[in-house]
């Protein structure tokens, strides 16, 4: 404690001495701001170290601070695996559509339309799978059935397909 008083004295003395150095003009006010605001931090410093104890304080800050930039950068990790992950469902999805595509062209069949469910618990695995063909041969649908239950390994009544008749033109 004595310390204290004897810097605050000291230091008290000094910034006086340079307030009377520095001449009167716009520089003398910040100046004398500066060495309030320094004189000010002075004799507030056993108050600080009695509330925050030896470091603590900003210990504690720190410790904060860099839980705060971990947070932040878990977050943002996150954000950019859902973008990855989104990205990665939108390929997936336009790759199976594509594949689908194929195999109904291979059954002699035209794709009009197509619809695919995935199973909730496990991230892509199809579900169901809902077609809409254009075909004049009357086989066609039950072999692209059993062709897309064969390839993406679901049961046979997933498969939904529904026919539109081809105009021979006749």
């Amino acid at each position: 404690m004595t310390n204290w008083i004897k810097a605050l004295a000291g230091s008290l003395c000094i910034l006086t001495v340079l307030m009377h150095l520095i001449p009167e003009s716009s520089f003398s006010k910040y100046a004398k701001f500066y060495a309030g605001l320094l004189f000010l931090l002075m004799a507030a410093r056993p108050a600080i170290q009695l509330l925050a104890g030896d470091g603590q304080l900003e210990r504690l800050l720190r410790l904060e601070f860099a839980k705060e930039a971990y947070y932040d950068m878990e977050t943002a990790i996150e954000g950019m695996a859902d973008l990855k992950n989104s990205q990665i469902s939108e390929a997936y999805q336009r790759e199976l559509t594509r594949q689908i595509r194929e195999i109904t062209q291979a059954c002699q069949a035209e794709l009009i339309d197509i619809a695919v469910s995935f199973d909730r618990s496990e991230t892509y695995r199809i579900q169901s799978i809902s077609l809409t063909i254009k075909t004049s041969h009357t086989d066609a649908a039950d072999a692209l059935g059993k062709e897309l239950s064969q390839v993406y390994l679901i049961h046979p009544d997933a498969v939904k397909i529904t026919v539109q008749e081809c105009d021979t033109g006749t």
